[in-house]
């Protein structure tokens, strides 16, 4: 009895490092991944003494369209809600950083997704020292 439960014990242990093994070498996301419409659906973060909270014009919840296209260079075109916008590739991940005047909000997708990508949003204001993380993002075909 002593000898299955050390099987199993054995097997579960390994299937686990083998499921750990492989969610540390998901591929690194590329510019083609990313290249198509897309949406942006922010959750907002809770807690350290702030709340913060998504709405739209309509009062739903805040969803920006993405549009990325691809350029010479391996250099991508981004706009959300039909305005520029920056977008690069960087170790693996996609960077996207929006706004106007002196506020931006940069989005931030490491991780692959069911139907997309995953990631975090950042809020800055220029010459403020205001800022930091304010909610994580989906990034889903549109």
């Amino acid at each position: 009895m002593i000898k299955q439960n050390w099987i199993g014990a054995a097997v579960l242990a390994s299937s686990l490092l083998g499921s750990a093994t492989l969610a540390q070498t998901a591929a690194p996301i590329t510019g083609r991944d990313v290249i198509g419409d897309w949406t942006l659906r922010m959750t907002p973060v809770e807690g350290q003494a702030r709340t913060v909270t998504f709405k739209s014009k309509d009062g739903g919840p805040f969803v920006q369209p993405l549009t990325i296209t691809a350029r010479s260079g391996d250099r991508l075109t981004c706009e959300v809600d039909n305005q520029p916008a920056q977008c690069r590739i960087r170790d693996g991940r996609l960077v996207v950083t929006s706004g106007s005047g002196g506020m931006r909000m940069i989005f931030t997708l490491t991780d692959r997704a069911r139907q997309g990508f995953a990631g975090t949003v950042d809020l800055r204001v220029r010459l403020l020292p205001i800022g930091g993380p304010i909610g994580t993002v989906d990034m889903t075909r549109r």
